[in-house]
């Protein structure tokens, strides 16, 4: 007896999974299948499409230069310097030598007898140099107002 109730429980059970199955299959059916195709890397390969950027998509921006790191700075600050230096230097012997000048030609002037000679030749000679030489106080001026500007300190120290 056991046997039977045993062989009427799976004849039930299997039933019922039958009807499980058959309504699986229906539902399946029923619903809708996708209509889009899913893309894949041969498809991408086979396209002879143009990339297209979209207008809300910024352009991608020109090159910037990176900010100068405060080493890099301090080297640039540096050769300024140096160059500053180098200007005030070359100036501050050009108005000495101007001046050495102007004063040989004033003695010169002093010295000579003939009065045509210095009238005509040393005379136009202390003027050119008198000339050159404020163009040099003023190139000093401004070498000395720049390295002193950029250090911000003495431009003698």
């Amino acid at each position: 007896m056991k046997l039977l109730l045993f062989a009427f429980v799976i004849a039930a059970l299997q039933s019922d999974t039958t009807a499980l199955v058959e309504a699986s299959k229906d539902a399946k059916s029923k619903r809708k299948t996708s209509t889009t195709k899913v893309i894949t890397n041969a498809d991408v390969k086979k396209s002879k499409g143009k990339v297209v950027q979209k207008p809300g998509t910024p352009a991608p921006a020109a090159e910037t230069k990176p900010e100068p790191t405060s080493l890099e700075k301090q080297a640039m600050e540096r050769a300024a310097r140096q160059i500053a230096e180098a200007r005030l230097a070359t100036a501050q012997k050009l108005v000495a030598e101007l001046e050495r000048e102007l004063a040989a030609i004033e003695t010169s002037y002093y010295e000579t007898n003939d009065l045509d000679y210095r009238d005509k030749v040393l005379v136009r000679r202390f003027n050119e140099t008198k000339r050159k030489l404020d163009e040099a106080k003023k190139e000093l001026s401004a070498s000395s107002s720049q390295l002193s500007g950029s250090t911000g300190g003495n431009p003698e120290s």
